[in-house]
């Protein structure tokens, strides 16, 4: 696995840590005069994610520069890779801005499907941690991967994965079929200690969960409505999609269990063939910006990669990952083994889930 591509322990934190970067040459400005009639394509999350970015990262920005901006809403958390590589591969693709998992992200530097960015057309580098720049775009929207558990059913809060374990919640449960892998990831963390591999004893421990499944969520809306209508009790869920939901009155609370978290960011890439690569490029500097990325972390508690932004005391218990100390207690990830594995790890999974 290259470097990279890697967020390990060392490299998050000498990232976290590193100085600010001298300042970079500004790119064209994008005027209104110059942007009129001029249409942006991007892909946007679904659920309170996709309305955030909506009305803090796109609105502003065709409010600041006269770009209309059209939406393609993803279902889940991933855009469709496989219709994506098709599209680049035929000289058509059909967005702009992709914003993906590190999963997409390695198949698509595999695959060829992202353009450079030189570090010249993205002034607002300088005030990014250096780990979060990769050399197709940068990894914005910080988010924690740990339990979701509804306060009013739930007399004492959990405190480590094993709890979903608990005979106590038989059928009050959710997993994610959304990122299976991380899900799968979660179980090697109880029965092993650490992510990988998966393999018999992971899906072993799986089948143990089985009695206190409910159901396995698809996206991040499903998982929000699970929690507002009280469906469950635990739910592996991100940390962006409870606390919007506790500040609306929904009795849920989020916790960091003790054999780890993972915590996840998402590049912001431009496919190749691309129809407007210099839009694209001023609208993924304009996200990284302080007032963007403030919203993010105010609006949806994801922490941000810009160092300019400031966490209140309320505000960062909430992002989990505010300081480099609370970075390093998340459990690192090995994103090509996954994507290797992944295929057999879908075979196994769907095999489960009928057995």
């Amino acid at each position: 696995m290259t470097d990279k591509i890697r967020l390990s322990r060392r490299s998050a934190l000498k990232g976290l840590g590193a100085l600010a970067a001298a300042p970079l040459a500004a790119p064209a400005v994008i005027t209104r005069s110059l942007a009129a009639g001029e249409t942006l394509v991007v892909y946007n999350f679904d659920g309170l994610l996709g309305k955030v970015i909506k009305d803090h990262w796109i609105d502003p920005f065709t409010q600041k520069t006269g770009v209309k901006v059209e939406v393609l809403t993803m279902q889940g958390s991933s855009p469709p890779m496989a219709k994506i590589k098709a599209q680049v591969d035929a000289g058509r693709p059909d967005a702009d801005v992709i914003p993906m998992q590190m999963t997409d992200y390695v198949f698509g530097v595999r695959n060829n499907l992202f353009q450079t960015i030189d570090a010249k057309d993205m002034p607002e580098y300088a005030n990014l941690y250096p780990s979060y720049i990769t050399p197709h775009g940068p990894k914005l929207v910080l988010w924690s991967y740990g339990i979701g558990y509804n306060t009013e059913k739930v007399k004492t809060p959990p405190t480590k994965w094993a709890d979903l374990w608990d005979p106590q919640y038989k059928g009050k449960v959710a997993l994610n079929e959304a990122l299976f892998d991380q899900a799968l990831e979660m179980v090697n963390l109880v029965v092993k200690g650490k992510p990988l591999p998966v393999d018999d004893a992971t899906f072993a421990a799986l089948t143990k969960l089985r009695p206190n499944l409910a159901t396995l969520w698809t996206t991040g809306a499903q998982a929000e409505q699970l929690i507002r209508s009280g469906e469950v009790s635990l739910i592996a869920v991100w940390n962006g999609r409870v606390y919007p939901l506790k500040d609306q009155g929904v009795p849920i609370d989020f916790v960091s269990p003790q054999e780890g978290f993972f915590t996840r960011a998402d590049p912001f890439c431009i496919p190749r063939g691309a129809r407007n690569p210099d839009l694209a490029k001023a609208f993924i500097n304009f996200s990284c910006t302080v007032a963007p990325q403030q919203a993010m972390a105010e609006k949806l508690f994801y922490a941000s990669p810009n160092k300019k932004v400031v966490y209140s005391p309320e505000i960062a218990k909430r992002v989990v990952v505010s300081t480099p100390e609370e970075l390093a207690r998340a459990v690192p990830e090995d994103y090509e083994a996954i994507v290797d594995n992944l295929p057999e790890w879908r075979r196994r999974w769907d095999a489960w889930k009928q057995s």
